[in-house]
C-alpha cells in the first residue's frame, strides 16, 4: 500500500481508534480510582488493575505512533494490539530478582 493510500486510511481509523480509546479510557479511569483506594487501604497495588492500565497506556502509545505518522504499523490490524504491551512495574520486578541472582553469582565467582 502506498503512502498516500495509507495517509487517507488514517482518517477513518482516527475516528475508530478515538471511539475505542475513549471507551477503554473511561473504564481505565474507573480502574484508577479503584486502584487508588485499594492502594490506600491495603498498602500495595493490585497487579491485575495495574496491568490493565498498562495495557491501555501501551495501546494508546501504539495508536498515537500510527496517527502521528511515526509508523505505518496499524494497531489491531496486523500491528500491535492489546496483547503487545510495554513492560509494567510488576513485570520488571521479576527480571530484577533474576538480575540480582546473576549479579551475586558473578560477584562470588573468582576469575
Amino acid at each position: 500500500m502506498g503512502e498516500r493510500t495509507e495517509a487517507l486510511l488514517r482518517i477513518p481509523l482516527v475516528i475508530l481508534y478515538s471511539i475505542v480509546l475513549e471507551i477503554i479510557g473511561l473504564i481505565v479511569g474507573i480502574v484508577v480510582i479503584v486502584q487508588f483506594f485499594y492502594t490506600l487501604i491495603l498498602g500495595k497495588r493490585h497487579r491485575g488493575m495495574a496491568r490493565f492500565a498498562n495495557s491501555y497506556a501501551s495501546l494508546n502509545y501504539h495508536v498515537n505512533r500510527y496517527l502521528n505518522f511515526a509508523t505505518n504499523e496499524r494497531p489491531f490490524f496486523g500491528g500491535p494490539g492489546w496483547e503487545e504491551t510495554l513492560p509494567c512495574d510488576f513485570d520488571r520486578e521479576d527480571r530484577r530478582e533474576k538480575y540480582l541472582e546473576i549479579k551475586e553469582a558473578f560477584n562470588d565467582h573468582d576469575f
